[in-house]
């Protein structure tokens, strides 16, 4: 199974300054249905492709799309 190896190698060249960060991230975005992450650190996923949000600022979202 290369998934596994891949998605490290992808974290290890991404140039993320956290390697747990850029493994959550291309986790994410392999999965194919995860479409934002959250996070307190927001600048910790600034390479991301995929959107990022604090927890409060996801539940406001969630207020507003009712």
């Amino acid at each position: 199974m290369l998934y596994p190896r891949l998605l490290v190698l992808q974290a290890l060249g991404s140039g993320f300054k956290g390697f747990e960060d850029a493994l959550q991230n291309f986790s994410a975005v392999k999965s194919g249905f995860i479409d934002v992450i959250l996070t307190r650190n927001i600048k910790d996923y600034s390479k991301s492709d995929i959107g990022v949000l604090t927890p409060e600022s996801y539940i406001k979202t969630l207020t507003v799309n009712r």
